[in-house]
């Protein structure tokens, strides 16, 4: 059986990683979505099962978030709406784990009735890219998650402000069974460096070259 050499493939990623090294920058208060996977990293110890749905906040997880063999994601070109129920699926037969969706707003929204799932389960079976606002103006933003969470019985939170990041995040950790924190993130932050559609590395997008795909 032929043994495939994927030596010259590893020292070219090793090359990659060395001139287009992992980074973003910070802006006051705001809450970037780089940061907010690195706080939770930090808080779960890299410990946590993470899912995510299809788009820049799957490729930030797979950036931030370190912890190899607890990762659930559908990959490129992959099923939108799949890290809430994969999230789901998760718990069941890991009971007490920690296990964090990590998702965008609209991916989330495509299975959020999926958060209803849990009312057979927990509480004793007791029912009870587009611009979605701005970060500064908290009567802007849409759509209104917390309402979606109270309409399932679920405790919910939302977080602004860099500064109070890493307690939101704590009080979800701590909050036994499901928890929905809506961290607002700014709409213009993008993943970077990004190799446009049908190019290669030569082609790569970093910030500031000016381009616009």
């Amino acid at each position: 059986m032929c043994k495939l050499d994927f030596e010259s493939w590893r020292n070219e990623l090793n090359d990659q990683k060395l001139r287009f090294p992992l980074g973003f920058k910070t802006f006051e208060d705001v809450i970037l979505p780089q940061y907010a996977i690195k706080v939770l990293d930090d808080l779960t110890n890299g410990e946590a099962i993470v899912s995510t749905g299809v788009g820049q906040h799957q490729m930030w997880a797979a950036q931030f978030y370190k912890r190899p063999r607890q990762w659930l994601t559908s990959s490129g070109l992959g099923a939108m709406g799949f890290g809430l129920p994969a999230a789901i699926g998760a718990v069941v037969p890991n009971p007490n784990a920690i296990v964090v969706d990590i998702d965008g707003d609209d991916i989330f929204m495509m299975n959020v009735q999926e958060l209803a799932t849990w009312e057979d389960r927990f509480y004793k079976a007791n029912r009870a890219h587009t611009y979605l606002g701005d970060p500064s103006r908290e009567e802007e933003i849409f759509p209104n998650m917390l309402g979606f969470a109270d309409a399932c019985g679920i405790p919910a939170a939302r977080v602004t402000k860099k500064e109070e990041l890493r307690k939101a995040i704590q009080k979800m950790l701590d909050t036994p069974g499901p928890y929905l924190l809506d961290v607002i993130v700014p709409h213009q932050e993008h993943v970077l460096p990004m190799i446009p559609s049908n190019g290669s590395f030569k082609d790569v997008i970093t910030e500031g070259d000016g381009r616009s795909y």
